[in-house]
């Protein structure tokens, strides 16, 4: 790839962790510098377009006629993201940095004593993760115990009564703002807040939940540290 290469970000997540690892010749144009606007973007004139796995493919196909399009896949394992990576690397010919940005990544990981407790998470609209999804999947890699309903989801629903049967140590509330549905209201009521006050309750933002790969030690951090 040649010097001064311009590259735009079209997801939120890559915002803040394109630079963690771009090499300073290169210009990065983060989403919030053209909306995910055409004529905007186009005006720009990136060389490279960095996009993820739900990005309006329409938009895609049009940028990709003036700059290429390289996908950063949504992962739903530590693995599959390690593989992004590599793949992305291979595709920007920047395979040294990257690679040193997941070493680092890794190392921090690593440097966090974990709790013994049983997780579960809570997201807004009663959701929890599945075994089959990325956060269950960081956090198990790296020696925590989390409690799922599904092996096989990425993603379900939770019951009130669900949540409760399953008598987790450790609930973390993951991905609600101070404004929240009234489908989440469960989580305040009388019945469950004895229950939660015999728990553990951790908190992660809306920002750092919507990019767990891109955030992956600030997430774990946040949900699995003792």
């Amino acid at each position: 790839m040649q010097a001064a290469t311009r590259i735009a970000s079209l997801n939120p997540c890559f915002d803040d962790w394109v630079p963690q690892w771009l090499p300073s010749e290169h210009q990065f144009i983060p989403s919030t510098q053209h909306g995910n606007r055409l004529e905007r973007l186009l005006a720009l004139q990136p060389d490279v377009i960095l996009y993820g796995t739900y990005t309006n493919r329409r938009l895609v196909t049009e940028l990709n006629k003036t700059a290429m399009a390289v996908e950063v896949a949504e992962p739903n394992s530590w693995l599959q993201w390690q593989a992004t990576l590599n793949n992305l690397g291979s595709e920007l010919q920047m395979q040294v940095p990257l690679q040193q940005w997941a070493e680092r990544q890794t190392r921090q990981i690593k440097a966090i004593t974990v709790t013994d407790k049983s997780i579960i998470f809570v997201m807004p609209n009663q959701y929890t993760w599945g075994g089959a999804s990325f956060a269950v999947d960081l956090l198990r890699v790296f020696g925590a115990h989390v409690v799922v309903l599904e092996e096989n989801a990425v993603l379900h629903q939770l019951r009130l009564e669900e949540l409760i049967h399953l008598q987790p140590q450790r609930v973390v509330v993951d991905g609600f703002s101070s404004d929240y549905a009234r489908a989440n209201e469960w989580l305040w009521h009388n019945a469950l807040q004895p229950w939660l006050s015999q728990r553990q309750l951790r908190h992660v933002s809306s920002t750092v939940s919507g990019c767990p790969a891109q955030q992956a030690a600030t997430y774990f951090e946040r949900a699995a540290s003792l």
